[in-house]
């Protein structure tokens, strides 16, 4: 799974991002963190195990990160948890159009269209919680930059 640089680079990005969110990062973010973390480990996990059933496993760990997406933005005044339910949707909307008897891979789309949906919606997912991270971390600093008025 982590033979190419692609991949590599990938795992690298992922471990920054979730790192940052969990250092920098509000609840939310710590929270959003460890659900991606898990997610990418329970895949990884799971294709080292047996390839043979890639997209079983990686709806079992998109619906697992999508319900603690859904968790996180329930109520919530940030909106990148929003965008990341989004992207989650995205993840599990193609894994069972896949799994589906009459697929759109049996129509002739190729399983590299599949992939590509897969990363861009796992990087959209990671870009939100990024750009979430960055944000409370803001508010943060100008929290403490901000005189007490008592």
């Amino acid at each position: 799974m982590l033979q190419s640089l692609v991949t590599q680079l990938g795992a690298g990005a992922v471990l920054v991002v979730c790192l940052y969110a969990l250092i920098a990062g509000g609840w939310r973010e710590r929270f959003g963190a460890v659900i991606y973390l898990a997610a990418y480990l329970i895949s990884v996990g799971f294709a080292l195990i047996s390839p043979d059933y890639t997209t079983l496993y990686l709806l079992v760990a998109d619906a697992l990160c999508l319900q603690g997406y859904l968790v996180i933005s329930w109520k919530s005044p940030y909106s990148w948890p929003k965008w990341a339910v989004a992207g989650q949707l995205v993840c599990v909307a193609a894994e069972v159009v896949t799994l589906m008897p009459q697929s759109l891979l049996s129509l002739g789309i190729h399983t590299y269209v599949f992939l590509s949906v897969e990363t861009a919606a796992g990087w959209a997912v990671l870009l939100a919680l990024l750009l979430g991270t960055i944000a409370a971390a803001q508010t943060r600093r100008d929290a403490r930059r901000l005189p007490r008025t008592e």
